[in-house]
């Protein structure tokens, strides 16, 4: 119609679509033309251009709308489609950081959480791993999860008694899962270890206490656990000069010490796992891991302050 009826007779087809495109957004390309064609062009463009915005802006609101009410039927489908996978049952903080270290191993995960409004979901999302709402003492939830082709389910709701629920169902439906359990009481936790055929029950106060009480009174602990009932510590050293570490090989100092040396660092250069031939001298820095009796016994004589 610009071609037809304006001023320009041999306008290129480029231009006519330019003068449309900015029509469309009232913002006039030409001035205001004689034709009264073109001049009901210029009233109508501009409304058929609103109405374009206005619905563009519905239909996307209905889509974020319908991707919220499909991503459950998503997600079952996601999950189905998976083998030798992780389910998590409860995203609070320790499910979530549960969440992380798996995904950093490169397992694939379900989540099921009961409450949609939990924090860690948007960064489960981000990682495009299936979050299924819902209660999972529902077995059928557990069956949307895939439990019948999981790897392990780990449950981990702050609430025993459904906790102990769940790992119950997950046992009856897939006997072969992996079942590793919470519990805050660890008397409990052990007695349902033996007689429930649960792989793993344990209490995160069981495990923490360590790190509090040695955090306590050894600062240079980085870390710690118990193993039946021993208390095994990771410590940062430096090496005396003239201790027993001093001048010789990491195999001579673990198998004479009885202690793992995990850690070297030497001028600025940290290694992790270091060779047992390689030589230790004063000065350098070591992660040093074994029986904490025993370190505090050979510390004093191995390392300097």
């Amino acid at each position: 119609m610009f071609r037809t009826l304006g001023e320009e007779p041999q306008l290129p087809i480029i231009k006519g679509v330019y003068y449309t495109w900015n029509l469309l957004f009232a913002q006039p390309p030409i001035a205001f033309p004689d034709s009264l064609w073109l001049r009901a062009l210029f009233f109508a463009v501009p409304i058929l251009g609103f109405t374009f915005i206005i619905d563009s802006i519905v239909e996307l609101t209905r889509l974020v709308r319908d991707r919220r009410l499909s991503e459950q039927s998503w997600c079952r489908i996601m999950a189905q489609s998976l083998h030798d996978h992780v389910i998590i049952v409860g995203l609070g903080k320790l499910g979530y950081r549960t969440f992380q270290v798996l995904r950093r191993l490169g397992h694939r995960v379900v989540v099921i959480e009961q409450d949609a409004t939990k924090p860690f979901l948007d960064d489960v999302r981000a990682e495009r791993s299936p979050i299924i709402l819902g209660d999972a003492r529902r077995e059928a939830l557990l069956e949307e999860a895939g439990i019948s082709k999981a790897r392990a389910i780990i449950v981990a709701t702050s609430n025993d008694l459904s906790n102990l629920e769940i790992a119950l169902d997950a046992r009856r439906v897939a006997p072969h899962v992996r079942v590793v359990l919470r519990m805050f009481d660890q008397a409990m936790a052990d007695k349902i270890t033996g007689v429930s055929n649960i792989h793993v029950a344990m209490s995160q106060s069981w495990i923490s206490a360590p790190a509090f009480a040695t955090a306590a009174v050894e600062p240079n602990i980085v870390s710690s656990v118990i193993m039946d009932n021993r208390l095994v510590v990771m410590q940062r050293w430096t090496i005396r000069k003239g201790g027993p570490l001093d001048g010789v090989t990491i195999a001579a100092a673990m198998t004479a010490h009885r202690v793992a040396i995990i850690e070297r660092l030497e001028t600025q250069a940290a290694t992790l796992f270091p060779s047992p031939q390689t030589m230790l001298h004063a000065g350098d820095q070591i992660a040093v891991q074994g029986l904490y009796e025993e370190l505090a016994n050979l510390r004093p004589l191995a390392a300097s302050l």
